[in-house]
């Protein structure tokens, strides 16, 4: 079997290692046993926006697309709700719930007018070989001889007016907007970019978009919630007269597909003034288009087989890297601490931390590619299917 890294097995390996010892899939792969109950807004907005940027519906008019994103942020809040079980505050969800519902009206009228391009995907996952950093031409492996390979998915792909491709990575931000600078360093989001063109043999990826929502405060006052019919969803007033800037090629999406890498006739244009960072800020949302140069793509490839080369290693060192910016939101601080102190870290981790269960095909999930579509491909059984 290969040997598997995630996007969040990397973060938290270069955040910290004793962190990444706990949680991830090659190595103790622990969880919490009661998960946080307190809702991520940022998870639900992302769901809500793979609905919004659905490239079949991306043409459709906002009178019936934008109450199905509603829709789909509700869903979402609910779903992470029920996982929390009763320790959940109703206040604090219903809360976060106007919250989220108030800022996605707010981005509904901002964003036509700065979104110039259409999605091509939503939420796909890849999954493709690390290079090996001495020998950029041949994989990654243990020392056991198991291939290495590097697992993510990315926000949206989308395409600009140019035909030029480029991963746009939504955020939930509190506070001030963080600097430019940090975005551009960003190693996850370069990452993907050297991924998703080793995935798709032939795409080239222009850059990254930074999509960035900024969480309302709550000393704002609230935005009017819409009234609501009794067993109904909400009724919205949208604007039905905003167009998307660039539309899709063929009607529900199909034009802006990607048969095998790219339409042969869909060769990126380059513009004459391509700057190598434009951004469009307004009070509550943000816009930031990085250009990545070839050279810098490619060396985030090589930063990304030096890392996970070291996570491989089987005498690896497990030293913790204590900061108060992580720690605070460390899931095994607990575990952590006691080991700090000199004791057994055994009874918390058993008492209080499971083995995370394998993954699963989420049913329904917008962008999910688990399985071929093709003559003799056969989606699996989901609950409550014919013979499940």
């Amino acid at each position: 079997m290969p040997f598997v890294i995630t996007e969040a097995d990397r973060a938290s390996f270069r955040r910290c290692r004793r962190q990444w010892d706990f949680g991830a899939g090659t190595r103790q792969n622990l969880e919490p046993l009661q998960p946080p109950a307190v809702p991520d807004l940022d998870r639900a907005l992302r769901d809500a926006l793979a609905v919004y940027y659905y490239p079949g519906m991306w043409d459709w008019d906002r009178g019936v697309r934008l109450p199905l994103v509603i829709q789909g942020f509700e869903r979402a809040l609910a779903r992470q709700a029920e996982r929390c079980g009763g320790g959940a505050d109703p206040g604090v969800w219903q809360e976060q719930l106007e919250a989220g519902r108030g800022l996605l009206a707010r981005y509904f009228e901002w964003a036509p007018a700065m979104d110039r391009f259409a999605p091509v995907l939503t939420e796909p996952d890849y999954e493709v070989t690390v290079l090996d950093p001495a020998r950029q031409t041949a994989g990654l492996v243990t020392a056991s001889g198991e291939a290495v390979r590097y697992r993510g998915r990315i926000d949206l792909m989308a395409v600009d007016a140019q035909d030029a491709y480029w991963i746009v990575r939504h955020r939930l931000v509190d506070g001030d907007w963080p600097p430019t600078e940090e975005l551009a360093a960003d190693e996850e989001a370069i990452t993907a970019c050297w991924a998703w063109e080793q995935f798709y043999i032939g795409m080239a990826i222009t850059g990254t978009v930074w999509n960035e929502l900024r969480r309302p405060s709550p000393a704002a006052p609230r935005p009017e919630r819409p009234r609501e019919a009794a067993g109904r969803w909400p009724r919205f007033r949208w604007r039905t007269s905003a167009r998307p800037t660039v539309r899709q090629h063929e009607p529900s999406g199909g034009g802006r597909s990607i048969p095998q890498h790219r339409r042969m006739y869909a060769q990126a244009r380059r513009p004459r003034r391509a700057a190598p960072v434009e951004q469009h800020v307004s009070p509550g949302f943000r816009r930031t288009w990085l250009r990545h140069r070839p050279a810098e793509v490619a060396a985030a490839g090589r930063r990304l087989g030096t890392d996970v080369a070291e996570m491989a290693r089987d005498d690896l060192a497990v030293v913790p890297s204590p900061s108060d910016r992580h720690c605070g939101a460390c899931p095994f601080r607990e575990p952590c601490q006691a080991m700090l102190a000199g004791q057994d870290a055994g009874p918390i981790l058993s008492s209080r931390y499971r083995g995370r269960p394998p993954d699963i095909l989420e049913e329904g999930r917008l962008g999910g590619g688990a399985w071929g579509m093709g003559r003799g491909a056969a989606p699996p059984r989901f609950r409550g299917s014919e013979g499940g």
